[in-house]
C-alpha cells in the first residue's frame, strides 16, 4: 500500500481510479478499467489478466466504485493469481451445465483450489481495498502523494 502511494505522481493518489497510471508504471503493463453491463449477479468487479495487459471490469450498479476497484487492485498488487477455471464455471454457468463443465475440466486437467484459500485471498483483497480508500479519503488535505502516504502510515 505504501509503495503504491509513494510511486504516485501529481494528483494520482487523490482518487482510487487516479492510481491506474501508477499501477501501470509499477507493473510495466497497461491496466484498463471499464464499465461492464454483462457482469453476473453479485459480481461487483472482476480482474482479467491477459498476457500483455490487465483489465478491471465493474458493474454499473456498484454502490461504492472506489472500494470495488480498490479490491481488484489488491488482487493485482498482492500477486493473486485469480479464481480457478472450475470455480468460475460453477459460478457463471447454469446449474444444469455443472456436471458437463466438471467433466470437461477434469478431461482438460484443470483442478480447483480449496475454498479456504479463496476466502483468504478475498479477505486480503478486501482489506487492501478498504485501507486504500481510508488512506485516500482520510488524507485528502495533503497535496503530495508521498506526503499523503507518510501521513497515512503515521495515522
Amino acid at each position: 500500500m505504501s509503495e503504491l502511494l509513494a510511486h504516485a505522481r501529481g494528483d494520482e493518489a487523490a482518487s482510487v481510479l487516479g492510481l491506474v497510471p501508477t499501477i501501470e508504471r509499477m507493473r510495466r503493463r497497461p491496466l484498463v478499467v471499464t464499465r461492464d453491463v454483462d457482469l453476473g449477479p453479485g459480481v461487483f468487479a472482476l480482474w482479467r489478466k491477459y498476457p500483455d495487459w490487465d483489465e478491471i471490469h465493474y458493474a454499473p450498479w456498484v454502490a461504492d466504485l472506489d472500494r470495488a476497484i480498490g479490491h481488484e487492485f489488491g488482487h493485482i498488487l498482492m500477486g493473486h493469481e485469480g479464481r480457478s477455471v472450475h470455480d468460475t464455471a460453477r459460478r457463471t454457468l447454469p446449474s444444469e451445465w455443472h456436471g458437463m463443465a466438471r467433466m470437461m475440466l477434469r478431461e482438460c486437467g484443470q483442478g480447483s483450489c480449496s475454498d479456504e484459500r479463496v476466502r483468504r485471498l478475498e479477505m486480503e483483497a478486501e482489506a487492501f481495498g478498504s485501507e486504500l480508500c481510508r488512506r485516500i479519503w482520510g488524507a485528502g488535505i495533503a497535496r503530495s502523494a508521498r506526503i499523503r502516504s507518510l501521513l497515512n502510515e503515521a495515522l
